[in-house]
């Protein structure tokens, strides 16, 4: 051995010593690493205990929180969020009235946004058509479409008329309905026009005549609306007296030709003929009369006929069963007459067919 492979004291470590099997320095040291490990893993496994209560605190806070807020936001959901509601909130609607969260509450609820969607629509439409606005509640009164459409021809609005300065025919056409309107004859409008054009002042006059034309027709356009709306009040007004005087009639009288209508049946009478019970306006006294057979209209008709005569009507079918009833007696006594006959032939054993009848 090589005196300078002794072993040196520094040499040897206190693993070396526990070992004991010589100077295998790397099995030495895996060993040794081992237990480090252990070591760590058994303090992990071990926490102490003012670490587990602030652990246990901790979960309770995040477990129990979000419980809370959960509880709360379904009840409000259960609240507020209904299949009306969030249809309502979508449309951008609110309704007049509140709905069952039903089949037939969501049927009534469509049937009113519906509605409020139909006339938004048409607001909008009308809005943007000032001319259509004015078309409807023309015809609306009352009025009669072609006459509003003969007043507002686009095509005859001297207003947007434009006259072209070598446009002579236009300009003579013009001239003669302004002179027409003024209440001039046609000699008169003739030498008019002769002298306008001879004069070089055709185009100019033509013009003034348009302006004043269109001044005129759009005044026309305003009346005929105004007086169609007039006329419309004065229907309305009539209608409302003259049920005003059948409810008059009703609650006064007695009777009506001949015919007595209970006090108690008076108001509902009343509704049946005056209140309208459709989209059309028509009573229940039109519908029953449209409906009726062949039949009852006819007897309706001979009552009016007749000028609701029921008393001779009554009396003549009272005299008419009474003869009836007449005739019957006499024939039933005719028949006994008869009979009493015969029985007195079969008594008396006449034989006549063997009868001797020669001279």
């Amino acid at each position: 051995m090589d005196p300078n492979d002794k072993i040196q004291l520094d040499d040897i470590t206190f693993d070396d010593v526990i070992a004991g099997d010589g100077m295998k320095v790397p099995e030495a040291t895996a060993e040794v690493e081992a237990p480090v490990e252990e070591e760590q893993e058994v303090v992990k496994e071990e926490p102490t205990p003012e670490l587990e209560e602030i652990e246990d605190k901790v979960e309770d806070e995040q477990v129990e929180e979000p419980e809370e807020e959960v509880e709360e936001e379904d009840v409000e959901e259960e609240v507020s969020d209904t299949v009306v509601s969030e249809i309502l909130e979508k449309l951008g609607y609110e309704a007049d009235e509140e709905y069952e969260d039903t089949a037939d509450g969501l049927a009534d609820m469509t049937k009113e946004i519906a509605s409020k969607m139909a006339d938004d629509r048409i607001d909008e439409v009308l809005k943007a058509f000032p001319l259509v606005k004015q078309h409807l509640e023309y015809v609306l009164a009352g009025g009669e479409s072609q006459n509003f459409m003969k007043v507002n021809d686009p095509n005859l609005d001297f207003n947007k008329m434009e006259i072209a300065q070598d446009d002579i025919r236009n300009q003579k056409a013009i001239l003669s309905e302004y002179f027409t309107q003024k209440g001039h004859d046609k000699a008169f409008i003739k030498e008019m026009l002769e002298d306008y054009e001879d004069a070089g002042k055709l185009h100019g006059k033509a013009d003034q005549a348009r302006q004043a034309l269109g001044k005129v027709q759009a005044q026309r356009k305003e009346q005929l609306l105004a007086n169609q709306r007039k006329e419309m009040q004065k229907q309305q007004e009539e209608q409302e007296n003259f049920w005003s005087n059948v409810a008059e009639t009703l609650q006064e009288s007695k009777e009506f030709a001949g015919l007595q209508v209970p006090e108690k049946e008076k108001s509902k009478f009343f509704d049946y003929l005056s209140k309208p019970i459709d989209q059309n306006g028509y009573t229940q006294r039109d519908v029953d009369h449209a409906q009726a057979d062949m039949e009852v209209k006819l007897a309706i008709d001979y009552l009016m006929y007749k000028g609701f005569d029921l008393n001779s009507i009554i009396n003549k079918k009272a005299t008419t069963k009474a003869t009836k009833s007449l005739r019957d007696k006499i024939s039933k006594n005719e028949e006994k007459v008869k009979s009493a006959r015969r029985a007195t032939r079969k008594s008396k054993n006449i034989d006549l067919d063997n009868l001797d009848l020669s001279l």
